[in-house]
């Protein structure tokens, strides 16, 4: 009995299966091909033009990094220029303060010096006016 339910059970699926095979017929089935090849050629050609169209995007992003990357060493250039001029400002101020202060002290002992040349000049003239001249005998 086992058997007879296997036959049964095969027939009827071959029989299904010859029945789907007939819902379509061989022009309907050659048009379904043509356009699924149709459409994975289009997909291949849309495909292909994406990766190129990515590609030259990859290469322009390439390119800006590039760019930016120039841009970030010549800025760090700058900056390091920067560092180097503000150090010699520092240093030049400190400079022009030691000058201002030379300066200074120099223009006082110029002042104390004038101050007792002068002194020494009114001590000479009341000396000479408290002592009479004498004439000059020849």
């Amino acid at each position: 009995m086992k058997l007879y339910t296997l036959l049964f059970a095969g027939w009827s699926a071959v029989t299904a299966c010859s029945a789907h095979a007939a819902f379509f017929t061989d022009d309907e089935a050659h048009n379904q091909i043509r356009q699924l090849k149709d459409r994975v050629l289009y997909l291949e050609g849309n495909d292909k033009q994406q990766s190129e169209t990515i590609q030259l995007q990859v290469e322009a992003i390439k390119k800006q990094i590039e760019t930016s990357k120039q841009h970030v060493r010549e800025i760090l250039a700058l900056q390091a220029q920067i560092e180097a001029q503000k150090i010699e400002l520092r240093r030049l101020r400190g400079q022009d303060e030691l000058l201002t202060h030379s300066l200074q002290e120099a223009e006082k002992r110029q002042r104390d010096y004038y101050i007792d040349l002068d002194t020494r000049f009114r001590r000479l003239e009341k000396l000479e006016a408290v002592t009479v001249p004498q004439p000059i005998i020849q």
